[in-house]
């Protein structure tokens, strides 16, 4: 078997596509698909911009990749990670994240295995998902309770609410940031949980400061409280509380992991598997996780290939029990999403359950896509 093309595709954001309320100035997602001489076709979804992503394809990937045997998943990984003898690569994680989840595709499609027997077997087939809600810097109190609500109405049991500071933007209301989480924490029965993210957006003190009101309101866990890149920071804000804290979303490799379990010791891992690079680089993680017994709760909430090749890597993992992230935000109802393809998979009840089909066990609806795609 070989590679003969790459194609990305730039596809309607959801409000010209599906309804949907995107985030202010988000363009639509890419859809990337992987060909073959075989007639089999790996697909994931692309970051960084249709235009960035283009760039790469045609300078560097296609290039390298084209002609090759795709059923190498981990030497096609670290080519375009780091580079062979003779080049040095050293691709964005996102872009070669992309790359490598439509491999696994072919891989699992080849093999006609769904993805997580490829990868060594499901613990779990139906895994729990938690709606995850956003914008929180630009809404009130009620707007945010709403959408819980919407969101309990829909059968979910596992909540997360999002400031979407960024780190940009430090400390800038952490009083409504606590007002917005204690109006869906008080609307919310008890035996339901309920994280906060803050989205990187706070100082040391100011996140010990707001980690001890969100525990004496019974928090589920706290998320991102720091800048991404403040490990020994992330550390004082571990020690300091008693809530489970979480981060690792942005980190790009296991490597950086690695230093985040070593330096900021958090007790939630997050590995979102676009940013790290892929499934090949998640697995990693996963296993440094179960080695130093750590809790795993995957970052990929938007339904569609890469949230099902998160879920697939995340099934295999015994003691990963905690429910998976999920969000329509970025790309409309799911079940408008669902158009796009064949035989679609989208949760029932707040719950999402894997496919026995080869590879993610998605296939593009080709009459769809012409729809989808933007001009």
């Amino acid at each position: 078997m070989q590679i003969t093309d790459i194609e990305v595709a730039q596809l309607k954001p959801p409000d010209s596509a599906t309804g949907g309320t995107p985030f202010v100035g988000r363009p639509g997602r890419l859809l990337v698909r992987v060909f073959t001489d075989e007639g089999i076709t790996g697909i994931a979804e692309g970051s960084r911009g249709y235009g960035v992503f283009s760039a790469y394809l045609e300078e560097t990937i296609k290039p390298l990749l084209i002609g090759i045997d795709p059923l190498q998943p981990r030497r096609i990984w670290e080519l375009l990670a780091l580079g062979d003898g003779e080049r040095a690569t050293r691709l964005p994680s996102a872009i070669v994240g992309s790359i490598d989840v439509a491999i696994w595709d072919i891989m699992g499609k080849a093999a006609g295995m769904p993805l997580h027997k490829l990868l060594g077997g499901a613990a779990r087939t139906e895994i729990p998902l938690y709606w995850s809600r956003g914008n929180g810097w630009r809404k009130s109190p009620g707007e945010m309770l709403e959408e819980v609500q919407e969101g309990y109405e829909r059968g979910f049991r596992a909540f997360k609410i999002r400031m979407d500071w960024r780190d940009y933007r430090q400390d800038a209301d952490p009083d409504k940031d606590f007002a917005i989480f204690r109006a869906c924490r008080e609307w919310l029965p008890d035996d339901v949980p309920l994280g906060f993210d803050a989205n990187c957006g706070y100082s040391v003190s100011t996140a010990i400061t707001q980690g001890r009101r969100l525990e004496e309101m019974g928090v589920a866990h706290f998320e991102e409280p720091l800048p991404q890149y403040d490990f020994p920071g992330l550390r004082q804000v571990v020690d300091a509380l008693d809530c489970q804290v979480s981060t690792g979303e942005q980190a790009t490799s296991a490597w950086q992991f690695r230093d985040l379990l070593d330096l900021g010791n958090p007790d939630i891992l997050q590995p979102d598997i676009l940013n790290v690079g892929g499934v090949s680089e998640i697995m990693r993680v996963y296993e440094m996780a179960v080695a130093r017994n750590k809790v795993i709760m995957p970052h990929s909430p938007n339904i569609g290939a890469n949230s099902l090749a998160s879920l697939h890597a995340y099934s295999t993992v015994g003691n990963a029990i905690r429910p998976h992230e999920f969000s329509e935000e970025f790309t409309g109802p799911a079940e408008r999403v669902a158009e796009l393809f064949v035989d679609p998979i989208i949760p029932v009840g707040g719950a999402i359950t894997l496919s026995d089909r080869p590879g993610l066990g998605l296939e593009i609806d080709e009459s769809a896509l012409a729809s989808w795609t933007a001009d």
